[in-house]
């Protein structure tokens, strides 16, 4: 299951396996069609052939369904084999895409998009193009909640154990099965196992009784009638108290029925997500914490399936009444399903936790593997220490347009000045600083070849819009977003690490180059520590004053019609600014 060879070479293998897997699955699926097609038709000929046989036309008819149920479970076996090797398959291709830039089969989180939050808008961490979608190797509804909720900062006070995992880049192979086992069909409405566990299923203590007496005694019944010990209107009678106990709690029994059958999908995939696990030659200790129980899981949620399946089989009304009379199927599926809830109702919430912890780590390791050359594990500290980042680069950028930048701020510097022309790159420097600083401090790797930061809480303000709907004016919509920084710090007394983009963008240029050098000095009052960009060179005189401010830049060069960026960051103040040359390449000055 170790995974070595480079991530293409990789996927490109493990397609070219499974589709010889997915062609024998195939024809063996037409080979099981056929055998229970053929079976299906031995049931009527048997009771034709043996018609005038007495007891032994009964004997032939059940051993020739018996038989047609065999293959009709061997078929299905298989089909769900089949869909399993196909979601592999998809997988595989997805990654290949991935490798490309191409995340689109991935969820985007843009249910997740709040404007209000301290960074995921400025940082396109949810919607289309945007870093939930390039991470995320969720199959359940509750994984891809939970990597939002690290993304956004909701689990601070968790991070991902590195060695955790860089043990799942080793296991590549393992880690696809997980997410295929997890795979959902969209037709599925799933529910919760977490949920359902809620459930209170209060069984009649008469029904431990019943569950025995009921079966016996209509059997004994059928037995009497086959032989005309009594007639049909005795059998028709005998009926009444079999199944007078079942429709008097038919409408709870449907409800929960209901539920059970929703809930199967989920507890079939946990099961076998809860097997593999147990399976994983696992060396980190956060891995073989998640082990401790996971084969008493995979016993339990078996159980839990089948009494799910059992649900759905009673839901055939005539089915429903031959199996409540025969084996009294209603009263056992509730002394069932509340015996399984008493002994695993607190389990059931833990292993379903499991799971979505384990969806976190696997895109983690997905990530990491992938870019193993120009990712690393970052080093955050709970102490003061200076911010040390090599070669920073987006990780949505491809590899072959990437840029990276060395960035540095010493225990003693709480801000970075940044200037420079239009379309040199600013913009695109604030982002991957603000995408991987989220990224170290939940657990993930970064884009970089060295990452050093303290435990700040990142808070940003690079785009704002006016609110027509609160008559709230661009302006306005910056001071709030900036009187909600300040509040962080002064009132919910966090440390924090600020990134800006040309603030005050709504007032004029006087009012902005003394308000822009006014709150820059407040913030280095508070404590805080950040990068500001800005075209306002007047702003980088605090860089030349204060010991705690430093100025970097990015340049332009232009060389007859063209311009020319590098996009690399450099000590210092800006230059050469290109805003009337790019006016005139647009043709939008006059001759």
């Amino acid at each position: 299951m170790t995974t070595t060879v480079q991530p293409e070479q990789f996927y490109t293998d493990q397609i070219q396996h499974l589709d010889i897997k997915a062609d024998q699955l195939t024809q063996r699926s037409r080979f099981w069609v056929t055998l229970r097609l053929l079976s299906f038709f031995t049931i009527p000929a048997a009771i034709w052939l043996l018609y005038d046989q007495g007891p032994i036309v009964v004997l032939a008819a059940i051993i020739a369904l018996i038989i047609f149920l065999y293959f009709v479970r061997k078929s299905l076996e298989n089909k769900e084999e089949l869909n399993f090797v196909n979601n592999l398959i998809q997988i595989n291709r997805n990654e290949l895409a991935a490798l490309r830039g191409d995340y689109t089969a991935f969820p985007n989180g843009e249910q997740f998009i709040d404007a209000k939050h301290p960074y995921s808008y400025d940082m396109d961490i949810f919607g289309e193009k945007s870093m939930y979608q390039m991470l995320n190797r969720c199959t359940s509804e509750q994984g891809k909640s939970r990597l939002a909720d690290y993304l956004k900062g909701d689990n601070s006070e968790q991070r991902l154990s590195h060695e955790t995992v860089e043990e799942l880049t080793q296991h590549m192979s393992w880690s696809q099965e997980f997410r295929a086992r997890g795979m959902q069909p969209s037709s599925e409405k799933a529910l919760r196992l977490a949920d359902w566990s809620n459930e209170h299923i209060t069984a009649p203590k008469s029904y431990s009784i019943l569950r025995f007496a009921l079966p016996a005694f209509a059997w004994v019944m059928a037995v009497l009638y086959y032989f005309d010990v009594v007639d049909g209107l005795v059998f028709t009678l005998a009926a009444i108290p079999v199944l007078l106990p079942v429709s008097q709690k038919l409408k709870d029994t449907n409800s929960m029925a209901r539920k059970m059958e929703a809930l199967e999908y989920t507890v079939t995939s946990i099961q076998a997500q809860m097997k593999l696990l147990s399976q994983l030659p696992a060396t980190t200790q956060r891995l073989q914490l998640l082990q401790q129980d996971a084969d008493q899981a995979t016993r339990e949620l078996r159980q839990l399936a089948l009494i799910c399946k059992r649900a759905g089989q009673r839901n055939n009304v005539l089915v429903g009444i031959l199996l409540n009379y025969f084996f009294a199927w209603d009263i056992r599926l509730h002394g069932d399903t509340e015996k399984w809830l008493t002994e695993n109702r607190d389990h059931a919430k833990r292993w379903e936790e499991n799971v979505v912890e384990l969806e976190v780590y696997i895109s983690a390791a997905s990530f990491r593997y992938n870019h193993r050359s120009t990712t690393c594990y970052p080093v955050v500290s709970d102490q003061e220490t200076e911010l040390k980042m090599e070669a920073l680069g987006h990780p949505l950028i491809p590899a072959e347009n990437r840029v990276t930048n060395d960035f540095h701020l010493s225990q003693e510097q709480l801000f970075t000045i940044l200037t420079g022309p239009n379309m040199a790159g600013k913009s695109t420097f604030l982002r991957s600083l603000g995408v991987n600083y989220i990224l170290a401090h939940i657990g993930f790797p970064v884009m970089a070849r060295s990452f050093q930061a303290p435990n700040l809480r990142l808070y940003t303000s690079m785009r704002n819009a006016d609110d027509l709907s609160a008559e709230t004016s661009y302006f306005h919509a910056e001071l709030i977003r900036l009187r909600f920084i300040v509040d962080a710090i002064e009132q919910r007394q966090e440390s924090v690490f600020i990134i800006l983009d040309e603030i005050l963008k709504g007032t004029n240029s006087k009012d902005k180059e003394e308000g822009s050098a006014l709150f820059l000095e407040k913030l280095c009052k508070l404590g805080a520590r950040g990068i500001i960009a800005t075209h306002d060179l007047k702003l980088t005189d605090l860089g030349t004053q204060k010991k705690s401010i430093v100025n970097r830049y990015f340049d332009s060069t232009i060389q007859g019609e063209e311009m020319n960026f590098d996009y690399k960051i450099r000590d210092g103040v800006a230059q050469n600014m290109n805003a009337s040359f790019l006016l005139k390449q647009m043709g939008l000055t006059a001759e």
